[in-house]
């Protein structure tokens, strides 16, 4: 591996930027960028007859998803990450690979050289992303190209050395988000259209989830597919030495824990889990998916994290319960999934809470437009963007927590236009999406 060099400094930057070409910043950061490449897709889409484009930047060759990622690579070989590693840490063999995999070739590395410098290159890599937007202006940088047939993309994504990372042998990952994802060695990294919106039926956390647990994982701008390409992927994966079927991964159950199994029947004695459902929808950021928390009446704060650690949290907590005491008890974060998996046993679920809303608003749709029953069922399905109440499945508390959020999202909105019938607004709204083939989220 290349040898890092001396301590890097704005002048070198500069000298970068004059010299080779950034590949790694994120070009749309900027909202009005953002917006610029929404409006290439969308002119794209009407002069093809409505097909798909793929947004690309003529500069950002391994565009990053991430205003100030974790590294910047330079067209004449420069590596600069922000991260220290005394020996190669797993997020730099990943970078190296990602790097060998593109032909890239690193002749020079800039790194912190101890624990302290890496808030000085916490600086260098704001300056680095901040200056790459500036050099390269997203008018002039981003353009449309033909979004790539199942086929082109299955082509696409196995060649030289790369690894289909979510199936292979050597990560051993969670096999459940195969249903959702693919993430490949070279960056690449897919999500199913299905799992793709924030506020979609499908269950948008787990991805999120994923990420947060797999920092290692180079994330590039991840691009949204049909699940048919997702299922194309694997069905490739087969062929390849590397490959492991879903079913050969084991996994350790937290419930198969004696401890864990008797603290969790200690901790429901006499409480209730109050963070069952997010907080508040103005603190999104609470959620326990996020923050790796449960919240109970009397004040217990069962945490991944103690208050020192995230000294936020007991803060916006208060803003939410400004009567409670706080206190902590810091615990191993699958303790935290394990909490919220035996819920249920314990008071009402998310999921049983999401199921009320729902049948809760089919009733007063039943009255409001005196219709029948299961008419007013699967109107309300249809109008939390299910196809019918048949289809309303939940997958787990982490998904009904964010289908909640989205139910409180909409009554919110419907509320602002309309104060005295939120639900009529709600109604006439999604009457005129259904009949315009589809809606937003303004």
């Amino acid at each position: 591996m290349t040898d890092k060099t001396d301590s890097l400094s704005y002048e070198i930057i500069e000298q970068l930027f004059q010299n080779s070409v950034c590949l790694t910043y994120n070009p749309i950061e900027p909202m009005s960028a953002w917006q610029y490449g929404m409006q290439l897709k969308k002119d794209y889409a009407r002069q093809h007859g409505g097909k798909e484009a793929r947004l690309c930047s003529k500069n950002a060759k391994l565009w990053i998803d991430a205003y100030m990622p974790k590294f910047h690579y330079f067209s004449d070989g420069t590596l600069i990450y922000d991260f220290w590693a005394q020996n190669p840490s797993p997020l730099l063999n990943a970078i190296m690979r990602l790097l060998k995999i593109r032909g890239l070739d690193v002749k020079k590395i800039y790194a912190p050289k101890d624990k302290l410098e890496t808030f000085e290159y916490n600086r260098f890599m704001r300056y680095i992303s901040e200056q790459a937007l500036l050099k390269y202006p997203y008018t002039e940088d981003l353009y449309t190209a033909p979004f790539p047939s199942k086929e082109d993309l299955v082509r696409e994504c196995f060649y030289a050395d790369n690894v289909l990372l979510t199936a292979a042998k050597e990560e051993n990952l969670a096999p459940d988000c195969r249903r959702y994802m693919a993430l490949f060695a070279d960056g690449r990294y897919f999500v199913s259209k299905d799992y793709a919106r924030h506020l979609g039926t499908k269950n948008h956390g787990k991805i999120m989830q994923f990420q947060d647990e797999h920092r290692s994982y180079i994330y590039q701008r991840r691009e949204t597919v049909p699940q048919e390409y997702i299922d194309a992927l694997y069905e490739k994966a087969k062929e390849y030495d590397w490959y492991i079927a879903a079913d050969e991964i084991t996994q350790n159950s937290a419930a198969s824990d004696e401890k864990l199994n008797s603290f969790i029947e200690n901790l429901f004695k006499n409480r209730v889990c109050l963070s069952v459902v997010n907080p508040s929808i103005e603190y999104p950021y609470l959620s326990p998916e996020v923050r790796k928390y449960a919240l109970f009446s009397d004040g217990l704060v069962v945490s991944a994290y103690s208050f020192e650690v995230d000294e936020y949290l007991p803060g916006d907590l208060q803003k939410v319960y400004p009567n409670m005491t706080f206190r902590n008890e810091k615990v191993p974060v699958a303790y935290i999934k394990e909490i919220y998996r035996r819920l249920p046993e314990f008071q009402k679920s998310a999921e049983t809470i999401y199921i009320e809303m729902l049948k809760q608003k089919a009733r007063k749709l039943k009255r409001m437009l005196e219709i029948p029953h299961h008419e007013a069922l699967d109107t309300a399905a249809q109008m939390a963007e299910w196809k019918n109440w048949k289809d309303v499945k939940i997958e787990d508390e982490t998904h009904a927590r964010g289908l909640i959020d989205a139910e409180k999202w909409r009554k919110k909105k419907a509320t602002e236009h309309n104060a005295e019938n939120p639900l009529m607004w709600e109604y006439e709204r999604f009457c005129k999406s259904k009949h315009n083939g589809g809606g937003d989220d303004k």
